[in-house]
């Protein structure tokens, strides 16, 4: 019998292990990195991107016989992603690779990083929300590699958010920025390989025009048994943080609810505590009932609770507020519109006529990708108008990204 049993923990074993979802990587570990056999390769990665054996992509590189590594680029908060949101990264030199940097000086790569190779490689761990700055940083590299003629491959990685939900209006082409470099949504439900293949195809790729109209040579290298169904915690592998404030999957789904709230500065949102942007809190706050049935039509349960930021708004001051734990299917943009709205409520101070034009307001506009709902804030004359704002281009782009679309 107890032969039986092992014999059956075995077979269940080796069932997982079978069904294990691979990367883009590890598809190249796998075979050996025959697509790329006697290749040179500029590779633009992180330490967040990693192979199945907790290796990074850089020292998988490093190691395979059959390939030449010419450079390292690296993408905002540097290789080790230890560097604060927005500040410069400067150039470096990671396990004896010389690293420049695509967040400093320069977004995009000149011919003479580019020099030497015969493909761009690119694998970054993405977080599935438009702000993040590691999509655009991909699509100037294929805008670069369209400009000097080299090919681009994309390692691709799931979406840890999952690939279903689609939530958030598409970015108004008018105030494009390195925050919102396409015109999707803010939660767009696609690895960065569908993004890639869609802005190529699209002729999304430059946003100067300085080659208006061309594509790169884009190879997608796939993710094997990945479905769109699954989330991060679905994959059993470890989440290694892609930025300083993101050193969970809980702090993905807490910025893709509270990031927007946090480029106006009115309220905390969790900076400064061990679970960034997974509060909503200010002194003295008197917990609204509605605000919870709101949070939870959207699919986030809210726990009242007091904390306490180290840093960041009300540094060293007590807060009261909200924990916020969203749901396996949930509307994270849906959300943070119903808690812009109620923020709106308890500091009005922080908005007014000329919100626009301060650092916080341009950041908002940039985040959001139009400028109608800091308008309507500004007014706080109706929550329905910012929901409806909210979906502006949702079901277009749910349309257009079938095509695109790499997994079931």
């Amino acid at each position: 019998m107890r032969c039986f049993i092992l014999v059956g923990l075995l077979f269940l074993e080796l069932s997982v292990a079978s069904a294990q979802v691979k990367f883009g990587i590890d598809n190249l570990v796998d075979t050996k990195f025959a697509i790329l056999r006697g290749k040179r390769v500029v590779l633009v990665s992180h330490a967040a991107a990693r192979s199945y054996r907790n290796k990074t992509t850089l020292e998988e590189f490093l190691t395979a016989s059959n390939v030449s590594l010419v450079r390292l680029l690296t993408p905002e908060h540097g290789f080790h992603g230890v560097v604060v949101a927005g500040k410069h990264v400067l150039d470096d030199t990671v396990n004896g690779i010389v690293a420049k940097s695509l967040y400093g000086a320069l977004r995009r790569p000149t011919a003479d990083l580019l020099k030497g190779a015969d493909v761009v490689v690119v694998d970054m761990q993405d977080i599935g929300v438009r702000s993040y700055t590691y999509m655009s940083t991909m699509i100037e590299v294929m805008d670069a590699c369209a400009e000097y003629g080299l090919a681009c491959m994309i390692l691709d990685r799931p979406n840890p958010l999952g690939g279903v939900v689609v939530d958030g209006n598409v970015l108004n082409r008018e105030v494009m920025s390195f925050i919102g470099r396409l015109p999707i949504p803010y939660i767009h439900g696609m690895t960065l390989g569908e993004i890639a293949t869609m802005a190529n195809d699209l002729q999304w790729l430059s946003l100067k025009n300085i080659t208006a109209g061309k594509r790169c040579s884009l190879t997608v290298v796939r993710c094997k048994r990945w479905t769109r169904d699954l989330i991060w915690e679905d994959l059993r592998r470890p989440w290694f943080p892609t930025s300083p404030n993101i050193p969970s999957v809980a702090a993905i789904r807490g910025y893709a609810l509270t990031g927007l709230i946090g480029e106006l500065g009115a309220c905390s949102i969790g900076m400064g505590t061990t679970s960034p942007f997974q509060y909503l809190g200010i002194p003295g706050l008197i917990p609204d009932s509605s605000f919870v049935r709101d949070m939870q039509a959207s699919g986030v349960a809210v726990a009242v609770c007091t904390y306490a930021p180290q840093h960041g708004k009300y540094s060293g001051e007590v807060c009261t507020g909200y924990y916020l734990q969203p749901s396996r299917t949930w509307m994270p943009y849906t959300a943070a519109i119903h808690a812009l709205w109620y923020v709106r409520g308890l500091n009005p101070s922080a908005f007014h006529d000329s919100i626009e034009a301060t650092s916080h307001g341009k950041m908002f506009i940039k985040a959001t990708g139009m400028t109608s709902i800091l308008t309507e804030l500004n007014r706080y004359s109706s929550k329905a108008r910012l929901l409806e704002l909210s979906r502006d281009g949702i079901s277009e782009f749910i349309e257009l990204r079938k095509k695109y679309l790499l997994y079931e």
